[in-house]
């Protein structure tokens, strides 16, 4: 994919090597950028409506932010736990008012710690939320952009970082603030109040962290990651299998301190009670058009429950296919990647690829569960102009990723939800999936280079001796 004619740069960037390929890798995500809106809106145009498009969803970001999508579920299960203090929580909550709370009782301290002072309810917590989970968008652009100039600098292989004047700084971070919100997955968060768009940012802060040699900064995010998402303590496994302590120690202390404080407050039993429901997600899944994974993508090939309408007390009907597909890609990306390059030092590329291996391995991915994906291809685009880890198909491929994980084409595609071709419902799915193919190579070609240098090194520790003798 070539720069349009005009070829617009960065004015003022410094004269050297590292500062040449930013502008290059800026060039090129400028263009990521804008095609990716064009096509998405040519897609509205065509199929509508426009507030479904990826521009939609970014002016949404201009008005005030309403949704609640995490906060009523887990309103619903705090209050039932004050009311019902010796009742099941998820059995009651989750199998008999079928109500979807689907996290661990961590999530809940999130919002009955501050409960618990005098004069906070539960409307005010809610409205703090979402006010919060709004500011998490700039802070995502700042992440983004930090991990992009990080990672340029990188494959230049520049050991001392270039100082941007004022002006230079500000049209990257304007740059970074227009990927968040023509980023469908994390604009899509927000717009419905979720949780997730807490953890995109700390997923992005652990990259940023790792990137920048601070592990145990990392662990910490991982750690407040799994207090949500407890399956993200995939990575702690990850860091323990390549003996990177320094991440897998603060990340595991961070999760046991919350999961001491919420067996406290709830229970052994209570917190004992979400097993049920683990299992029974992976039994069943979704079929909704938005789950983003194997299970979503064989239930709706077999016409396995609801497509094209959320219901909010309803999963997909058990299917012996359905379950035995995700059992099995879940076992084979999860153990592909624990042990993938095990004697490898572990870089960026590496974390960012067991996090999204993780989210593409659940039973239920949703479209705003990848909203990881934009701190990924900040690390990603410039390993990839750097290295070709595909020779001239590279760029092609990274771009039509991109085009696929972060644009919403649903108009189009739910067109599909009754005939065989509703695979096509799935191409975020499909994006992710080449995303993660990429983040394989582009690690192989690190490891290989390692091995050469070390070789090198051995060969000329050799000939020192050698000469000695």
């Amino acid at each position: 994919m070539a720069p349009w004619r005009p070829r617009p740069g960065i004015p003022g960037l410094p004269h050297s090597a590292a500062a040449r390929s930013l502008e290059s890798c800026w060039r090129l995500w400028v263009c990521f950028l804008l095609s990716g809106v064009a096509l998405s809106a040519l897609a509205a145009c065509f199929a509508g409506p426009f507030m479904e498009s990826t521009l939609g969803y970014a002016a949404r970001m201009f008005s005030g932010p309403e949704g609640d999508d995490s906060w009523h579920a887990m309103h619903v299960a705090s209050q039932y736990l004050r009311d019902h203090p010796e009742a099941p929580i998820y059995q009651d909550v989750f199998f008999d008012l079928r109500t979807k709370f689907q996290y661990p009782l961590t999530s809940l301290l999130i919002t009955d710690l501050p409960a618990m002072l005098p004069g906070i309810s539960e409307a005010f917590m809610v409205k703090v939320l979402q006010l919060l989970a709004r500011l998490c968008l700039p802070l995502i652009a700042i992440v983004f952009t930090l991990l992009f100039v990080g990672a340029v600098r990188q494959q230049a292989g520049s050991a001392a970082a270039f100082r941007l004047p004022p002006g230079q700084q500000v049209a990257l971070a304007a740059t970074g603030l227009a990927s968040v919100l023509l980023f469908y997955p994390i604009t899509r968060s927000e717009f419905l109040g979720q949780i997730q768009t807490f953890m995109t940012l700390a997923a992005g802060l652990a990259l940023l962290a790792w990137q920048r040699g601070s592990p145990r900064l990392a662990g910490v995010m991982i750690g407040l990651c799994c207090i949500i998402k407890p399956h993200w303590g995939i990575v702690i496994v990850w860091a323990a299998f390549r003996r990177q302590w320094s991440l897998a120690l603060p990340a595991l202390a961070t999760a046991t301190l919350f999961g001491l404080i919420a067996l406290w407050k709830y229970g052994l039993a209570n917190m004992l009670d979400y097993i049920p429901v683990v299992s029974f997600i992976g039994k069943h899944g979704e079929g909704y058009y938005a789950n983003q994974s194997v299970n979503g993508l064989v239930n709706r090939m077999l016409f396995n429950g609801n497509n094209l309408e959320w219901l909010s007390h309803e999963f997909a009907p058990f299917h012996t296919l359905v379950h035995a597909a995700t059992l099995a890609s879940s076992i084979l990306l999860l153990g592909g990647v624990l042990l993938w390059k095990r004697n490898k030092s572990p870089s960026v590329i590496d974390l960012a690829l067991v996090m999204l291996t993780l989210t593409i391995a659940s039973p239920i991915a949703w479209e705003h569960h990848y909203g990881l994906l934009l701190a990924t291809f900040a690390v990603l685009l410039p390993a990839v102009v750097h290295e070709r880890p595909w020779g001239a198909w590279a760029l092609p491929l990274t771009w039509v990723a991109f085009i696929l994980t972060s644009q919403s084409f649903v108009a189009l595609t739910n067109a599909l939800a009754d005939t065989r071709w509703n695979f096509a419902q799935s191409y975020l799915f499909f994006g992710a999936l080449i995303v993660l193919a990429l983040l394989y190579r582009v690690s192989w070609i690190e490891w290989r280079a390692g091995q050469r240098h070390a070789e090198a090194r051995d060969s000329h520790l050799d000939a020192m001796r050698d000469a000695r003798a």
